[in-house]
């Protein structure tokens, strides 16, 4: 009973689990760390970017960061 349990967990952990996308790479900062950021209180775009410094490199993924902090905050 007990391995069959282990078995289903383990196949909803990977059918659920939803891999990291990565948003700058000058940084490698993924919209994991974007969640989590704002989880830990940043509020918006220049919030994210003092704390990650996503964006503040060669600027590339600024229309992606947007986009996903963005998406996090209309949650």
């Amino acid at each position: 009973m007990f391995t069959k349990l282990v078995s289903k967990y383990k196949k909803f952990k990977i059918i659920n689990h939803k891999k990291p996308k990565k948003i700058c790479s000058c940084y490698n900062i993924s919209n994991h760390d974007i969640m989590d950021a704002i989880n830990n209180g940043c509020r918006g775009i220049n919030d994210i970017r003092k704390t990650t410094k996503a964006g503040t490199a060669c600027g590339k993924c600024n229309a992606s960061l947007e986009y996903e902090v963005y998406k996090a905050l209309k949650k």
